[in-house]
C-alpha cells in the first residue's frame, strides 16, 4: 500500500502552495465576517448553533464557498502532473495507478481539510468571547468536520475528473462546470420545478410522486445531502428525529460522491496512455 506514500507528499506539495495560504486567509476572513454579522441584538442572546445554521454561514458561506475552494485545490491533481510528465516518474516508482488516483484524493483532501479547520478557528474564539453567545463546543467541532466532509466530497469529484481529463484546460472546464451545475444552477431549476410538482404536475410515467423526485434531487445535490444531515446535527436530531430516512439516504449519498468519482476515474486511467 503506497497510496499513503503519494498522499503524504501531495498533501506537502498542496499545503505549502500559495492557493491554500490564499485560501485559508480568505476563509478565515469570510467565516469571521459571517459571525460578526450574525450576532445577536442588544439584550438578546442566541447559541452558536444559530450562528451555524444561519443563512449567512451555511447558505452564503458553506455550501458556495467550500465546493469553489475544493474545486480549485483537486482540478488539477492529476492531469498537472501529467502534462509536465512527473506522473511518469511517479510511477516508475513502486506505485500504482490507483495508489496515485486514493493518495491524490487523501492528499487533496488534507490540504482542503486544513483552511477550513483554521477558517472555523478565528471564528470560534470570537464567539467565545461574545456574552451574549452560548457557544457549544461539540456541536461547533462537528459541524467543522461535517464541512470538511463536503470539501472532501468536492475533492473527490475534481480528482476524479482530473483523472480523467487529457489536457488542464479540460479539467478547468470541467471543475467550472461541475461547480455551476451542483451550486448556482441547481437551486435556479430546483425552485420552478417545486412549483410545478407542488401543484400536482409531472409526468405520469414515473413511478414517483413529486414530492418524492424533489426529495430524489434534494439527495444527489451533495450540498443537498450535506444541509440535511448538518441540519439535523446542530438541532440534535441527527439519525434520531422523523426525517432519519432522510438523514441516512443523505449520509449515504456523501459517501457514494467520495467514492464513486476516483473510482470512475480510475477505470479510466487503468487503459490510458500516458
Amino acid at each position: 500500500m503506497t497510496w499513503t506514500a503519494v498522499a503524504r507528499k501531495d498533501f506537502e506539495d498542496a499545503i505549502r502552495s500559495r492557493w491554500v495560504a490564499g485560501l485559508s486567509a480568505l476563509f478565515v476572513l469570510l467565516v469571521s465576517l459571517a459571525a460578526y454579522l450574525v450576532r445577536p441584538a442588544p439584550g438578546q442572546t442566541i447559541s452558536s448553533n444559530q450562528v451555524l445554521n444561519s443563512l449567512f454561514v451555511r447558505d452564503a458561506l458553506v455550501t458556495t464557498l467550500v465546493p469553489l475552494l475544493a474545486l480549485i485545490v483537486a482540478y488539477n491533481a492529476v492531469v498537472g502532473e501529467r502534462e509536465s510528465g512527473s506522473l511518469k516518474l511517479l510511477l516508475s516508482l513502486p506505485h500504482s495507478r490507483a495508489d496515485v488516483v486514493f493518495g491524490k484524493v487523501a492528499g487533496r483532501a488534507g490540504a482542503i481539510a486544513a483552511p477550513i479547520a483554521v477558517g472555523f478557528l478565528l471564528p470560534a474564539a470570537i464567539l467565545l468571547v461574545v456574552p451574549a453567545v452560548n457557544f457549544d463546543v461539540l456541536s461547533y467541532v462537528g459541524y467543522t468536520l461535517l464541512t470538511a466532509v463536503l470539501g472532501v466530497v468536492f475533492v473527490s469529484i475534481a480528482v476524479g475528473f482530473s483523472t480523467a481529463a487529457s489536457s488542464s484546460r479540460r479539467a478547468v472546464a470541467g471543475a467550472i462546470g461541475i461547480y455551476f451545475l451542483f451550486v448556482p444552477l441547481w437551486g435556479a431549476v430546483r425552485f420552478p420545478l417545486q412549483l410545478y410538482l407542488g401543484m400536482g404536475g409531472g409526468p405520469s410515467w414515473l413511478p414517483l410522486t413529486g414530492q418524492q423526485v424533489l426529495r430524489m434531487l434534494r439527495l444527489i445535490n451533495p450540498t443537498g445531502s450535506f444541509k440535511i444531515v448538518s441540519n439535523a446535527f446542530l438541532q440534535g436530531s441527527l439519525y434520531t428525529g422523523g426525517s432519519v430516512n432522510m438523514q441516512v439516504s443523505a449520509t449515504l449519498m456523501l459517501l457514494v460522491w467520495i467514492l464513486v468519482p476516483p473510482l470512475l476515474g480510475l477505470l479510466w486511467f487503468q487503459e490510458a496512455d500516458l
